[in-house]
């Protein structure tokens, strides 16, 4: 399904609108592209998809276990979160980010045989999720950073070559006097 959803969002010009509509809804409007059909399709697409899930979830049989609404909603829907933060959205990685995320939700039940409290697999994925949106701001804010510091490198340069230029200028003008 994710191939599929990958093929879609970057081969196809629906895709392209969807991508578009999601960075800048005013820009996509002044291109052409029908913004609030693009944004009601995302949403009927993503619903479906967490239908679909959901569906696969419920009537798994072969899973081995009972399953009850209020143990699986609330950690299952908050999981999505720090997979889709490792996959950087990106269909592919998604793949192998949720299998991660599994094996750690998994590993925590095998945990608490050996007298974990089961709240530490909570915890590990929050530090996945804070250090996946850490590197992402990093990544955003620290290229900026560093432009602006060699401007304000260069503008001391500039103003102390300035001040130096004076300085030889004025010195030469006294050694004629």
């Amino acid at each position: 399904m994710a191939i599929i959803i990958y093929i879609v969002l970057n081969k196809t010009t629906f895709g392209y609108e969807l991508k578009a509509c999601g960075f800048n809804r005013d820009a996509s409007k002044y291109a052409g592209i029908n913004e609030k059909r693009s944004i009601v399709l995302s949403m009927v697409i993503a619903g479906a998809l967490a239908g679909l899930g959901g569906g696969l979830l419920y009537l798994s049989g072969a899973s081995g276990r009972h399953i009850k609404p209020v143990d699986v909603l609330a950690p299952e829907g908050f999981n999505g979160i720090p997979v889709a933060l490792l996959g950087l959205s990106n269909p592919i990685g998604i793949i192998f980010s949720a299998i991660f995320i599994s094996y750690i939700t998994l590993g925590g039940n095998y945990l608490q045989t050996l007298d974990f409290v089961p709240e530490i697999i909570d915890i590990i994925i929050a530090c996945i999720i804070y250090f996946s949106a850490f590197a992402l701001i990093f990544r955003n804010i620290l290229p900026a950073l560093l432009k602006w510091r060699l401007s304000v490198a260069e503008k001391k340069r500039s103003q102390s070559s300035d001040s130096d230029e004076e300085g030889l200028a004025t010195e030469t003008e006294e050694g004629k006097e």
